[in-house]
């Protein structure tokens, strides 16, 4: 299983001019809660079975999806927009189903097989504060029916427009249809519970979801019955339905046998033993090796871990006593050269410590990789060569680096971030930090480069309150042409040229100025000026919605609006052309003392 861990920070990949962002050639993963974008190919390419994906943003691509020989996927809550062509699949790719999704492109569908499902099947689930039951479809951008009962679910079916290229001599008229398209986004429906099987291809539209159209349009609250010869038979009419061409005649699982049925309470009875047995088994264990695993930590000291012993305290019982915490800690070789170094915390490249430096007697940051495999030490090893050439009043300062035998990074340490401020600030001191941010940013830019990850979190405020650049991991020479892979960073901080480089082009110094602008809105408004409820209202918000006038009032109010608006532009060009310009209108705001 790959995903977020927070819905509201999503994980983000961003493509090289590659196949795909994401490929899923095993069967059987788990893929939610990620946004794809980049100059990829596809956004997502799937040749495997058996996967659940859900929660996707794909945006910016020639596909969003693509299928090849892909079968048996589901597909549902994705949010697929502004690509070429949202989904396309060869003719091998059979038994997919989409419910739920969001389609905003170019064009929907392309090179569809002939056997994929386009609805769920029977849902109970809540709209508008009600509760109904029957099939889910998916958001079309340009569907236009009405929804006359007010269950969510449009009156008429909604024919995917399919390319001619795909349909054979004998599929002439047949097209893959929608049978419960929703006429709301996707948020307004919450599944209460499944009542039939999980889509409408597990139950009677296996062979395919290429239908001819009969006068109710709607889909049939009663599923049809399945024939044994892989189509469907609609209940009291004796007609078989079948996808056409193409259509599947691998007949469906049979039913439980009616004997097994009749005995049923076997099962939860059954269930309730086994967690029984298990929670005995696995207390047991643990009581019985705990001596054993106390004695092996105090004849060895694995490498990896530290050994803390806590000192025993009292309890309601009379006492404990002591128990083995295990803290992450420097590698050897470091370990030695930093003593008693005290774990602060890790980013997605990097494992940061505070220690002290006995020759020069002050305390230091020490920054290692997170992971000693090939990707994450090349990452930092960029890093390290770039942060080393950087010696700036706004840019924490690097004392020294090595990458053999242990490749470290040892630099200034500075206890508070801006994160740690609350905000807003007085726009008296929120332009100072503005400022010095933006004269580091000039110095880094003068050298040819970019940061692209500016947020609270990155900014540290120095005792004297200087504010100073940290986290230099996702910077970028601008001589540097080589495609970087893929990349994470804040959706909240991100330029829409880090969404979509398809439409706005590649990141660059307009990428900071962007930044300084979200950072700056932050700071004297205390909110983001591109949010919603998910990533996927955030990414929209971000790429689409014009940015609003911060509401601020008091001195110099107009002129720091003027100046985060244009550092927020969406198109690079309508941006400042460089960081000197926005230091230049800074200059003519004026605080008394």
């Amino acid at each position: 299983m790959f995903g977020a861990l927070d819905a509201h920070d999503p994980p983000h990949i961003i493509s090289d001019d590659s196949l795909a962002g994401i490929t899923l050639d095993v069967d059987g993963i788990t893929l939610n809660g990620v946004v794809v974008s980049g100059s990829a190919e596809n956004g997502l390419l799937v040749r495997s079975n058996n996967n659940r994906v859900s929660s996707l943003t794909i945006s910016g691509f020639i596909h969003g999806i693509q299928l090849q020989s892909a079968a048996d996927n589901i597909f549902s809550a994705n949010i697929i927009v502004n690509n070429s062509i949202g989904v396309t699949a060869n003719r091998g790719s059979r038994s997919n189903i989409f419910y739920l999704n969001s389609f905003d492109n170019s064009e929907d569908i392309s090179g569809m097989s002939v056997e994929n499902i386009w609805f769920s099947g029977g849902q109970e689930y809540q709209y508008n504060g009600k509760e109904f039951s029957g099939a889910l479809g998916n958001a079309w951008k340009r569907y236009t029916g009405t929804d006359s009962n007010g269950d969510g679910i449009g009156d008429s079916s909604y024919a995917l427009q399919v390319r001619p290229s795909i349909l054979t001599s004998g599929q002439t008229g047949l097209e893959a249809v929608d049978r419960a398209p929703l006429v709301s986004s996707p948020e307004s429906y919450t599944i209460i519970r499944t009542s039939n099987a999980t889509a409408a291809g597990d139950r009677g539209t296996r062979g395919g979801d290429i239908f001819p159209e009969s006068t109710d349009s709607r889909p049939s609250q009663n599923p049809p019955q399945v024939s044994a010869y892989g189509g469907s038979q609609q209940p009291g009419t004796g007609q078989l339905l079948t996808g056409g061409p193409g259509t599947s005649t691998v007949p469906p699982p049979n039913d439980l046998p009616v004997p097994l049925l009749q005995y049923w309470w076997v099962v939860p009875i059954l269930i309730i033993v086994a967690a029984a047995g298990g929670i005995w088994f696995e207390r047991s264990f643990k009581r019985r090796n705990l001596q054993e695993e106390e004695d092996l930590f105090r004849t060895q000291s694995p490498r990896n871990v530290t050994v803390v012993t806590r000192p025993p305290h009292t309890t309601l019982s009379g006492g404990s006593p002591d128990h083995h915490y295990y803290g992450i800690h420097l590698p050897p070789l470091l370990e030695k050269k930093y003593p008693g170094a005290e774990y602060l915390g890790e980013g997605g490249v990097g494992r940061v410590f505070r220690a002290t430096d006995t020759v020069e007697n002050r305390n230091v940051a020490i920054k290692i990789p997170v992971r000693f495999d090939e990707v994450t030490g090349a990452q930092f090893t960029k890093e390290l060569h770039i942060w080393q050439g950087l010696h700036h009043k706004n840019i924490v300062e690097v004392y020294a680096a090595n990458v053999f035998p242990t490749p470290y990074i040892e630099m200034e340490f500075i206890e508070t971030s801006l994160a740690m401020k609350k905000f807003p600030l007085a726009s008296a001191e929120a332009v100072r930090i503005i400022r010095g941010i933006a004269e580091g940013l000039q110095y880094a830019h003068e050298r040819g480069i970019v940061h692209r990850d500016i947020k609270p979190e990155n900014i540290l405020i120095a005792a004297d309150g200087t504010p100073k650049i940290t986290d230099w991991g996702l910077a970028k020479a601008l001589a540097d042409t080589r495609h970087t892979g893929l990349i994470s960073f804040s959706l909240n901080y991100a330029a829409p040229e880090q969404l979509a480089p398809n439409l706005y082009g590649e990141a660059g110094p307009w990428t900071d100025i962007y930044q300084v602008g979200v950072l700056f809105f932050e700071m004297v408004t205390g909110r983001l000026p591109f949010a919603g409820t998910g990533m996927g209202e955030v990414t929209q918000a971000i790429l689409h919605v014009a940015p609003t006038k911060p509401e601020i009032s008091g001195e110099n109010a107009e002129l720091i609006q003027a100046i985060i608006l244009r550092c927020i532009q969406k198109k690079p060009a309508d941006r400042y052309g460089n960081i000197a310009e926005i230091l230049a209108d800074l200059d003519h705001l004026e605080y008394g003392e």
